[in-house]
C-alpha cells in the first residue's frame, strides 16, 4: 500500500485549487451558436433566445435558493444600470425557484430590477452544459456564446468582457 507524501500531498492540494480557480472564472472558448430554446416571461409570455440577436446579452442562470448566486446578484443589478443605455441585455433565469410570485417577491427583496425569465432546471442543465449556479453566458449581436462564466462574478469582471461587445 502506497501512503501519501508530503510532496503527494501538495500534488492533490495544487490540483483541487486549480480546479477551485477554474470552476470560479469565465472560460473564454470559440464562439458557438447559442441553442434557440423558449423560456417564460414571469407573466407567462414566452420568450426565445432567437429573439435577442442583434443584442448584446449576458444570461444569468441562478435560483432563489442558490447561495452563491446570491452574492451575485447585487453586481448584476449594478452592471445592467450602467450598461443598460449601451445596449447590454442582462437577463436572469430562474431555475426552480417557486412560482412567479415568489421570484418576483426575492426580486423585490433584492433589488433586482434587470429582466427575469423562468427556466426548465433539467433542460439548463442539459442544452447549456450547466454543472452548477450561478453561470453565466454573454451573448454578442450574432447570437453567438462569446464567453462563459462558473461561479459568482464581480461587476468588474462582466465589465471588461462586456464593454468590448458593445463597441
Amino acid at each position: 500500500m502506497l501512503l501519501p507524501t508530503p510532496v503527494m500531498a501538495i500534488g492533490v492540494f495544487v490540483v483541487m485549487m486549480s480546479v477551485l480557480v477554474i470552476s470560479n472564472a469565465a472560460v473564454a472558448n470559440s464562439p458557438s451558436p447559442v441553442p434557440d430554446v423558449t423560456f417564460q416571461k414571469l407573466d407567462g409570455t414566452p420568450m426565445r433566445l432567437s429573439d435577442l440577436r442583434g443584442a448584446v446579452v449576458l444570461i444569468n442562470l441562478w435560483g432563489t435558493w442558490c447561495g452563491p448566486c446570491l452574492q451575485e446578484i447585487p453586481h448584476l443589478v449594478r452592471l445592467a444600470h450602467q450598461l443598460k443605455t449601451k445596449g447590454l441585455e442582462v437577463i436572469g433565469i430562474a431555475l426552480d425557484s417557486g412560482s412567479p410570485n415568489d421570484i418576483q417577491a426575492f426580486m423585490a427583496e433584492h433589488g433586482m430590477d434587470y429582466a427575469i425569465w423562468m427556466g426548465d432546471l433539467a433542460m439548463v442543465k442539459k442544452t447549456f452544459h450547466v454543472m452548477g449556479f450561478p453561470t453565466s453566458l454573454l451573448i454578442d449581436r450574432e447570437g453567438l456564446i462569446y464567453k462563459r462564466y462558473f461561479g459568482p462574478q464581480t461587476e468588474e469582471v462582466f465589465t471588461h468582457d462586456v464593454e468590448p461587445l458593445l463597441e
